[in-house]
């Protein structure tokens, strides 16, 4: 995974672009905090709305993907649940779990930010170390400068076949956004399933 990188603010959500959002929820996380809850403040508490009506509980293993709307730049949002894990292996497991069902369900690109039990810097790494997982990833940090520099000091260690890791340059003084995206038609949440893998076709 190619990875770019984005401070946590709501000006850099609203600048973000990228085909779908990924949000990682714990059982306990309430209220929403990071990432998560720069989105439901923007979705003018929506996902507080799933979760008191009982769509979305943070459970391990549970996946969501639900219409972004157009209050944010992306065309998809998925929400996994993460649990109660505390452990940093345990999280980075279910971390890239979820990436690879985006990747499954033709993802090219996708903006998240790491859960807080995960070290960021060992978080990024495995990111870019991951080959089943969206092409292109926008990492949401509060101190993104740093895993890029931690990313930068460690490039040589990894093999020359690993993507380059990369981080946006901050917009120009009077540079316009871009206009954004059509409203995808509304429904509620689904419960997501990667679709199948394809085997070989049977010969008649």
């Amino acid at each position: 995974m190619e990875l770019s990188f984005r401070p946590l603010t709501l000006e850099a959500l609203d600048a973000a672009r990228a085909e779908a959002l990924c949000l990682f929820i714990g059982e306990d996380e309430r209220p929403l905090v990071g990432l998560a809850g720069l989105v439901d403040w923007r979705l003018a508490g929506r996902l507080s709305g799933m979760i008191r009506n009982g769509l979305l509980t943070g459970a391990p293993g549970e996946a969501l993907l639900t219409p972004a709307g157009s209050r944010l730049p992306f065309e998809k949002l998925f929400l996994f649940g993460t649990g109660s894990a505390r452990d940093p292996g345990e999280l980075s497991t279910r971390v890239l779990e979820g990436l690879r069902r985006l990747s499954q369900a033709g993802v090219r690109d996708a903006a998240l930010q790491l859960p807080a039990g995960i070290p960021a810097d060992e978080g990024a790494r495995r990111l870019v170390e991951e080959e089943q997982a969206p092409a292109r990833g926008l990492l949401f940090a509060s101190d993104p400068a740093q895993i890029a520099d931690s990313l930068a000091q460690t490039g040589a260690a990894r093999p020359p076949d690993r993507r380059v890791v990369k981080v946006s340059a901050p917009d120009a003084p009077g540079t316009q956004p871009p206009p954004p995206r059509e409203p995808a038609p509304r429904s509620g949440p689904q419960r997501y399933v990667p679709p199948p893998s394809k085997g070989p076709k049977k010969r008649r």
